[in-house]
C-alpha cells in the first residue's frame, strides 16, 4: 500500500474516530483593536504521530472526495463554536470557513450550508465562506453558487488576493463582500517598494468598490502601522495570535484586543493631516501602478447626461494605439467610431443604473479585450463607474483554433465504427464515443459515470477482472474479449485493446479502451 492510499485509509478512520480539531485565528479591526472575526482552521491530531499539518492531508482528502464530509464537519463545528461564543457574551464576530475546490463545485453545497445553519441556529450573517481565485474555473457556475449563498445571508470572501492574473476582473464579476491580501505581499511591505505599492493599490481599489479589506500574515508592528496608515480594515497574523484551540483563544481575547493600541498608532489614526498625506501618497502610487499594469483601468462620471472619462491608463491602452490625453475629459464619441461609441454607452448606462455584472467583449485596432464595469457610490448615490479591461486577443486566437479542431474531431468521432472509451482508475467510464449507440444501442451518455461491469456478460467478468489486474500490475496493454449487452437484449462480441495512461509520476491515471464488434448473438 503506497503512502497516499495509506493516508486516505487513515483519514477515513480519523473522521469516524473524531481525530480532527479546529483551531481559530482572529481577525482584528486595525482602527479599534477589537476582534471582529475568526478563521476556522482544521488540524489532525493523530493518536501516534501527533498534529499532522493540513498540507499533508488536505490534498489527499480533496483527491479522494473525503474533503466533502470533512468540510461539513468543519463548517458545523465552526458554526457551533461561533454560537457558543456569542451566547457567552463575546462581541458578535464573523466566522470564516475555507471552501475547497471540490466543495465549491459539489451540487448540494447551498443546501448543505443552509441545513448546517439551521442545525446550529447560527444567524447567516455571522458566517463567511472563503474561496480563492484559482477555484473559479467554471465562471458561470461559481457566479450562481455565490448568488445562492448570498441569498441565504452568508458573506463571501476572496482569499489569496493579488496572486492571480485577473484579480481586479473577479472583483467586478463576482459578488464578493471582502478580499484578503495574500501574505506574500504583506511580508516585507515596509521594506520592499514593490510589495508596498501592490498593497496600497489593493486597499485603494477595495475601498472604491466598497469592499472590506483584510491583510493576512501580519507579523511585525511595522507592518501593522503601515496597514493602519493605508486604511486597511482588518489584520490577521502572528502579531495578534497564532491559530489556537477555542479555549485558548477565549482566554486571550482581552490580550489580543490590546495589541493595536500597544503596538500600532491607535490614537494617531484620527489625525486628519496624516490620513490625507497617506491617502495622497496611495493615489500617486496607484496612478504609477495603473500606468505599468498590463490591462487598462478607467473611471467615468456623468455630467448633463454625458459620460466623461476622468481616469484612464494601462499598457493595454497603448497597445490599442491610444493614450490618456485622448481619453481623459472626453466622451466615447470623441475617440471611438460612432457605432462603437453608441454600443459602449449602453453598457455605461447599465452600470450607472447599478446593473450587476456589466461585462462586454470588444475589439479595437486588432486588439480583443474583455471589460467589466461597476458603479461607485457615495452616501448611497452612484457617483461614478470603475472599469477594467484585460487583453484576450491570444485567447480569441486559441478559441478559434480549438473550435476548428473540435469540429474536425466531432466529424471523426461521429463517423467512426470503433468503440472508444476512457475509464478512471476505479473502472468508471469518463468518456464513451458516439459509436457506442451505433453498435450497442445505448447512447454514449448511458455509460458515463458508471462501471461497465453491469453490461458485461456474467461469464466474462472473472476473466476480465484478471486481465485488468494484470494491466495495473505490469502497466502494459492487453487484448480483451467480452460480450457486451445490446439495448435489444442480445449480446455483442467485442474485441478490445485496453491501454493504461500514466500521470507525471508514472502512476496509472486512466485506461483507454479501443474495441470493435465481431458478431451478435441472439
Amino acid at each position: 500500500m503506497n503512502q497516499s492510499v495509506h493516508l486516505e485509509s487513515e483519514l477515513k478512520k480519523a473522521l469516524a474516530g473524531n481525530e480532527f480539531r479546529l483551531f481559530y485565528q482572529p481577525k482584528v479591526n486595525l482602527s479599534t483593536g477589537k476582534i471582529e472575526g475568526m478563521e476556522a482552521l482544521i488540524r489532525w491530531e493523530h493518536p501516534e504521530k501527533g498534529l499532522i499539518p493540513p498540507a499533508e492531508f488536505i490534498p489527499i482528502a480533496e483527491e479522494s472526495g473525503l474533503i466533502i464530509p470533512m468540510g461539513e464537519w468543519v463548517l458545523r463545528n465552526a458554526c457551533l463554536q461561533t454560537k457558543e461564543w456569542i451566547e457567552s457574551g463575546f462581541s458578535p464576530l464573523v466566522m470564516s470557513v475555507n471552501l475547497s475546490v471540490r466543495q465549491l463545485y459539489q451540487p448540494n453545497l447551498v443546501e448543505a450550508v443552509e441545513q448546517i445553519l439551521k442545525e446550529t441556529q447560527l444567524a447567516p450573517e455571522y458566517l463567511e465562506l472563503e474561496i480563492t481565485e484559482s477555484m473559479m474555473v467554471d465562471k458561470n457556475l461559481v457566479i450562481e453558487v455565490i448568488k445562492e449563498l448570498r441569498t441565504l445571508g452568508v458573506q463571501m470572501s476572496l482569499d489569496d488576493f493579488g496572486t492571480g492574473y485577473s484579480s481586479l476582473h473577479y472583483l467586478n464579476e463576482f459578488q464578493i463582500d471582502s478580499i484578503k491580501i495574500d501574505q506574500s505581499f504583506i511580508r516585507n511591505c515596509t521594506s520592499n517598494s514593490y510589495n508596498s505599492s501592490i498593497v496600497k493599490m489593493i486597499i485603494e481599489m477595495a475601498h472604491r468598490l466598497n469592499l472590506k479589506i483584510v491583510a493576512e500574515g501580519v507579523e511585525t508592528k511595522e507592518e501593522l502601522i503601515f496597514l493602519q496608515k493605508n486604511s486597511c480594515n482588518q489584520g490577521q497574523g502572528y502579531l495578534f495570535s497564532r491559530p489556537l484551540p477555542a479555549e485558548e483563544i477565549s482566554k486571550r481575547i482581552l490580550e489580543i484586543e490590546e495589541i493595536v493600541s500597544q503596538k500600532g498608532i491607535f490614537q494617531q489614526l484620527h489625525n486628519k493631516r496624516m490620513m490625507e498625506e497617506a491617502l495622497e501618497s496611495s493615489r500617486q502610487e496607484l496612478r504609477d501602478i495603473m500606468h505599468q499594469q498590463q490591462g487598462m483601468i478607467f473611471k467615468v462620471i456623468k455630467e448633463n447626461d454625458r459620460f466623461i472619462h476622468t481616469l484612464c491608463d494601462g499598457q493595454l491602452m497603448y497597445r490599442m494605439g491610444q493614450n490618456p490625453e485622448q481619453v481623459i475629459g472626453k466622451e466615447l464619441k470623441d475617440f471611438l467610431p460612432p457605432n462603437l461609441a453608441k454600443e459602449k454607452t449602453k453598457y455605461y448606462q447599465m452600470a450607472w443604473e447599478e446593473t450587476e455584472n456589466v461585462t462586454y467583449e470588444a475589439e479595437h485596432n486588432g486588439i480583443h479585450y474583455f471589460a467589466s464595469l461597476s458603479s461607485v457610490k457615495n452616501n448611497g448615490q452612484v457617483t461614478g463607474i470603475i472599469g477594467s479591461c484585460v487583453d484576450i486577443t491570444e485567447q480569441k486566437r486559441i478559441e478559434l483554433a480549438l473550435k476548428e479542431k473540435n469540429f474536425i474531431y466531432q466529424i471523426i468521432t461521429d463517423h467512426m465504427l470503433d468503440l472508444i472509451g476512457m475509464l478512471d482508475i476505479n473502472g468508471k467510464v469518463v468518456y464513451a464515443s458516439p459509436s457506442h449507440e451505433k453498435l450497442l444501442g445505448f447512447p454514449a451518455s448511458h455509460f458515463l459515470g458508471d462501471s461497465v461491469l453491469p453490461l458485461i456478460h456474467p461469464e466474462d467478468i472473472p476473466a476480465l477482472h484478471e486481465q485488468f489486474l494484470s494491466i495495473r500490475k505490469l502497466k502494459t496493454s492487453r487484448q480483451l474479449m467480452m460480450r457486451y449487452k445490446h439495448a435489444n437484449g442480445g449480446w455483442v462480441d467485442i474485441e478490445a485493446k485496453v491501454s493504461p495512461v500514466f500521470n507525471e509520476d508514472g502512476e496509472i491515471k486512466y485506461f483507454i479502451a479501443v474495441g470493435r464488434k465481431r458478431s451478435i448473438e441472439k
